[in-house]
């Protein structure tokens, strides 16, 4: 195995590894015309990325990783295109076997994959703060420079599809009325990876726009009607791929939650979460491990990060319960907070493994950071 899970072993290698990092390196360049991050900004987050995407590259070769069986699985024959984890597996195989990439080389195109997420969640808390103090965007950009958002978006695999995902959805939700075929490829590729995930966005999206969008009439009633169809088919297809097609009644959708959180609860990073009650468990899910639960260093990292989340949602509802506005519209306000609700609970509820928790939450954390940053400092418009 350790034979195949190389960086490079041949000039084929090498010539598709350069031209990798050249094209994440012109898309960094090229992305000012489209999401309008300064370029210097935008060339510092492609190599930040994937300096985090070579760390977990050489943290899969000694341990544990699904980047690992993705690529090794990827080189059987018996892989097809459908929606999940064979989705990947297919999408993986066309790099490895297709082009001939290596188990490094296919680590940079995720790399890049899950950099766009990046830059367009930069773009969204960019235009979101422009008329924010000097403050408010520095700590958007530190949440930028997270190591988690870097570590598990640049690895092959789900994270980091299901990551654009979440950005360029973000993104698009500001100015959806230009930014709709951005909405169309987040959904696309969630639907690929995470059809039950894909189900609430479509779903969110459909309940934002019917009962708070500000698009005109003719441009809400075509949005409508192309999105709640889409958006219960989504549902009914992920109730399915998840598991709950066939369940009629809460207890059946209980048994069915308690039967997944049965199926993560050993290994690294376990907790009981199952035993806890519904509200702890979401806060066991967005907030640990906080370091008296952490193990390793990775364990303090990630406690790191989760202080540094737990101060700015902390911050952010002390402000909205005495009066400060959130600076979305109503919108994106409800579009992000219905998503990260129902995301959170569904994926609380469905996870015992805090070592999943760590990386499935960033579905949705681009969403919770943007309604936090929504309320930080005052606006400086008149």
């Amino acid at each position: 195995m350790a034979d195949v899970l190389v960086f490079a072993e041949s000039v084929w290698h090498l010539v598709t590894i350069a031209l990798v990092f050249g094209l994440g390196l012109l898309l960094a360049i090229a992305q000012t015309g489209i999401f309008g991050i300064p370029q210097r900004r935008a060339l510092f987050l492609y190599v930040w990325h994937t300096a985090f995407c070579m760390f977990y590259y050489w943290y899969s070769l000694s341990n544990v990783a699904d980047s690992t069986n993705y690529y090794l699985f990827s080189l059987s024959q018996d892989v097809n295109l459908t929606f999940g984890t064979q989705g990947v597996y297919f999408l993986t195989s066309i790099l490895s076997v297709g082009l001939g990439m290596s188990y490094g080389g296919v680590f940079l195109v995720y790399n890049i994959l899950g950099y766009i997420g990046m830059l367009a969640f930069a773009a969204a808390l960019q235009q979101m703060l422009q008329t924010a103090g000097t403050l408010e965007r520095q700590l958007a950009f530190l949440y930028l420079l997270l190591p988690g958002l870097s570590f598990w978006s640049g690895s092959i695999g789900k994270d980091a599809l299901a990551f654009m995902a979440a950005g360029l959805s973000v993104w698009a939700a500001l100015n959806l009325g230009r930014r709709y075929p951005a909405f169309a490829v987040s959904a696309s590729v969630m639907l690929l990876v995470r059809p039950h995930i894909a189900g609430i966005l479509l779903l969110a999206l459909a309940v934002a726009l019917v009962f708070t969008s500000r698009l005109g009439l003719l441009r809400k009633l075509t949005l409508t009607l192309i999105t709640v169809p889409l958006a219960v088919l989504a549902a009914i297809y992920g109730a399915e791929f998840a598991g709950l097609g066939d369940m009629s009644t809460l207890s059946d959708v209980d048994e069915y939650f308690s039967l997944r959180q049965s199926y993560n609860l050993e290994g690294g990073s376990s907790v009981d979460i199952a035993s806890l009650s519904v509200p702890i468990r979401l806060l066991t899910f967005l907030f640990r491990p906080l370091f008296f639960d952490a193990s390793g260093p990775l364990g303090i990292a990630v406690s790191l990060e989760n202080l540094f989340l737990l101060f700015l949602m902390a911050i952010a509802l002390s402000l909205a319960a005495f009066g400060r506005k959130s600076r979305l519209d109503r919108f994106s306000f409800w579009f992000f907070a219905l998503f990260a609700a129902a995301s959170l609970f569904v994926l609380a509820n469905t996870t015992a493994n805090l070592g999943i928790a760590m990386r499935q939450k960033w579905m949705f954390l681009p969403m919770l950071m943007m309604l936090a940053f929504s309320y930080l400092g005052k606006s400086r418009r008149p």
